[in-house]
């Protein structure tokens, strides 16, 4: 993709405000012997990838940014303009998202600079990697090629840029595990309402069962259903909890609330979904968990978090 003088090279003599076609720019450098080898197409590749050129139908011309990058010439800061923004378009754009693993880059205390081993970066990559090197932003370590040094001089971009793609990421990562936690949930309130159909098979109000989360999220429970086929009315209010592994599950302060004013008429349904689909399970069911789980020994108990207020700072 061309070393940091030849791009400037098609930069200052090459590229202007009018648009040329990929085989003029051939033509031009063949005709400068000091040019005429240049990867003249590897170089328009590497300025569009940084939006610096725009292609017309007549060709590519430089637009605003390309025009910028033009004048840093004169304050030597071309590779540095290159550097930060190839690297903003692969990790803020999310272009060659696997090209740097985040994760992989650590404080080396010897070189006191950021670094990352060279095997950490993709062979497909080597490309990128190189380019990196020749610009300056990453140099190999004196005594072998295994460790790639990040030149101190881009610690400040380095840590706004990844701050934002880890902002970005958590975001991203906090959105999943939200629909992931939502669609076990509805699995398992939809195995439930299923299993008490059958269990409830022939009682005369068998089609008032409902799944009343999907409307009503601040209830306290999930369905409502029928203790016995002699039921007449709601007298069982099933809170579902999808659990894998270890029988465990999370139980907000409402639903405790709930269950402890439902008393024994507040059911437990605790549904395996490793297992579920296997003909014949049945949920482990507990009546009156106020009772049975909240002041039961047997069950600990783990806070997550903890809100803390101080009433003092408010007087």
């Amino acid at each position: 993709m061309g070393s940091v003088n030849e791009v400037i090279y098609l930069l200052t003599e090459t590229l202007t405000d009018e648009p040329k076609s990929i085989s003029d720019i051939e033509k031009f450098c063949l005709s400068n012997t000091s040019h005429y080898n240049i990867p003249s197409k590897g170089i328009v590749a590497l300025l569009e990838f940084i939006s610096a050129i725009t292609y017309c139908e007549r060709g590519v011309f430089l637009n605003e940014f390309g025009h910028g990058l033009s004048k840093s010439v004169i304050d030597g800061t071309t590779s540095r303009k290159i550097v930060e923004k190839l690297l903003s378009k692969i990790l803020l754009e999310g272009m060659y998202s696997d090209f740097l693993d985040l994760e992989s880059i650590s404080f080396d205390f010897i070189h006191e600079a950021y670094t990352i081993k060279n095997s950490h970066i993709p062979f497909k990559y080597s490309g990128i990697r190189n380019l990196l090197i020749n610009y300056g932003f990453f140099k190999y370590n004196s005594n072998s090629n295994i460790l790639l040094i990040i030149d101190k001089s881009y610690t400040d971009f380095l840590k706004e840029i990844l701050k934002t793609v880890r902002k970005k990421l958590s975001i991203e990562k906090f959105k999943e595990m939200l629909m992931l936690k939502e669609k076990y949930g509805q699995e398992a309130e939809e195995f439930v309402l299923n299993y008490e159909k059958k269990r409830l098979s022939g009682h005369i109000h068998l089609e008032k069962l409902s799944q009343v989360s999907v409307i009503d999220v601040k209830a306290g429970y999930d369905i409502i259903s029928f203790n016995s086929l002699s039921s007449e009315v709601y007298d069982r209010f099933i809170e579902v909890k999808s659990y894998s592994n270890n029988l465990s599950f999370y139980w907000t302060r409402n639903e405790i609330e709930t269950s402890k004013n439902k008393g024994k008429s507040y059911y437990l349904y605790l549904v395996d979904r490793d297992k579920m689909n296997q003909i014949g399970y049945q949920p482990h069911i507990i009546a009156n968990p106020y009772i049975n789980v909240f002041k039961n020994n047997a069950w600990k108990r783990e806070p997550e978090t903890w809100f803390f207020r101080n009433d003092d700072e408010n007087h």
